[in-house]
């Protein structure tokens, strides 16, 4: 109970901090909407293609499924914590439509999230993982000789940062030994920053016009997951998932702040603060796995999102729309041996995988679309269900069905993200007989 306590009072120091600051993203695609939606899940699964909603394993946190939270020992408790490197490259047109090149690093928290058991068949689960993030810089010149020849040099530059988070807690329990309900309860909270300024850098009499948007955000949602486990013969089994997560709004504070620097003073041309409130559409997810005990395990997941219709502020000069988001995801996992003692290697967990993604961002009504394949391995350390693991994600991101990179709006993103984590398993529930 002391280590009980202590991780609460850990969870309730941090995680608002975290919901604050610790996630960031860096996408040009992200300038639009509320950013770009992050992918559930842990690192287990990241490596596996982002599988997990028919996925039950006693060892993991399934983060896709709260249904999935009753599979697990009785007496244990559970903790989660992924950190994640991301490494992106991105090609696109430039404003004369020469092909320019950029890179960016980043290192975030990517997730943290605790699991321990109720009564007998049933679990509760607390967490904090990334909704969407925001991130985006860039900065060209004028290039219209009329402009030049009246102003000088002029730079313009675009900004953003920030995201939405969500803190969840949710519970599980199984009936009939096979079949398995669970329900989230969502609290979304972030603040998304973008920044337009314009900087007359060879002409001393004009100012700089600066604009800043701020949105701050919160609201509520609630996910409730189902799966139902069969076994196929003695040591095969078929385990089938789905999810439903309800349609919400998330609503805040919008602050627009318009004004001009020049030498020591700036005019404020807009200064206005509105209530806001986007619509998030109801997902549906399903999966299943087929696993050999000990073995391995093949799994795939479908999930669903309609944002056709949802309003957001308009981006000028750009056709931005929403659509349909769609997710493809195949995973496959292999033990050679779990209870191996000569050969630690033989012990270890080997992940691959593979997803195909359609976003919610659509440009001149052509759909914004990422693939990639995904490669990790978990090794167990301490009591062999402790495991450190790591996943690798390989992918690109682009607008589907530009004929080139110097069309149009089209920017490809190619990325390595690294995440690692910690799946901490120990026994903290049981009764002592001896001293």
């Amino acid at each position: 109970m002391k280590k009980f306590f202590i991780l609460i009072a850990i969870l309730t120091v941090t995680l608002p901090a975290a919901a604050q600051e610790a996630f960031s993203s860096y996408t040009p695609y992200s300038l639009f909407g509320l950013g770009q939606l992050e992918s559930v899940g842990d690192q287990n699964t990241a490596a596996m293609g982002g599988i997990g909603v028919g996925l039950r394993d006693p060892n993991l946190i399934n983060l896709l499924n709260p249904a999935a939270v009753t599979a697990r020992d009785a007496d244990a408790f559970m903790l989660d914590f992924g950190l994640k490197q991301s490494n992106m490259i991105f090609a696109g047109a430039d404003a004369n439509g020469n092909l320019a090149r950029s890179a960016k690093n980043l290192f975030n928290i990517d997730h943290i999230v605790a699991s321990f058991p109720i009564y007998k068949h049933s679990a509760f689960r607390v967490g904090l993982m990334p909704f969407s993030n925001t991130g985006y810089a860039f900065m060209y010149h004028e290039d219209k000789d009329e402009v030049i020849a009246s102003l000088g040099d002029v730079q313009y530059f675009r900004a953003g940062n920030g995201g939405i988070n969500q803190l969840f807690a949710g519970a599980g329990v199984t009936l009939f030994d096979r079949l398995s309900l669970g329900a989230d309860g969502i609290f979304y909270i972030g603040t998304i920053k973008r920044n337009s300024a314009t900087y007359f850098t060879t002409n001393s009499f004009q100012r700089t016009a600066v604009r800043d948007w701020t949105t701050v955000l919160r609201g509520f949602s609630a996910k409730a997951g189902i799966q139902y486990e069969q076994p196929l013969g003695e040591t095969l089994s078929l385990t089938v998932g789905a999810t439903y997560k309800l349609g919400s709004e998330i609503k805040g504070e919008f602050h627009d702040l318009a004004y001009a620097n020049g030498g020591n003073y700036a005019d404020t041309t807009i200064n206005v603060n509105k209530n806001v409130a986007y619509s998030v559409p109801q997902e549906i997810a399903a999966g299943f796995t087929l696993r050999k005990s000990g073995v391995w395990m093949f799994g795939f997941d479908y999930t669903r999102q309609d944002w056709t219709g949802s309003v957001f502020d308009p981006t000028p000069g750009i056709n931005f729309s929403t659509g349909l988001a769609e997710s493809f995801n195949a995973g496959f996992e292999i033990i050679p041996n779990r209870y191996d003692v000569r050969y630690y290697l033989r012990t270890v967990t080997y992940r691959l995988g593979a997803y195909h993604k359609n976003q919610y961002i659509m440009l001149d009504g052509k759909p914004v679309t990422t693939n990639g394949i995904t490669l990790g391995f978990a090794l167990p350390v301490y009591n062999r269900r402790t495991s450190v693991s790591v996943a690798v994600d390989l992918g690109q991101t682009s607008l589907a069905g530009a004929p080139s990179l110097t069309s149009p709006g089209n920017i490809r993103e190619r990325y390595v993200k690294i995440s690692m984590g910690l799946n901490l398993l120990d026994i903290w529930f049981q009764k002592v007989l001896y001293n």
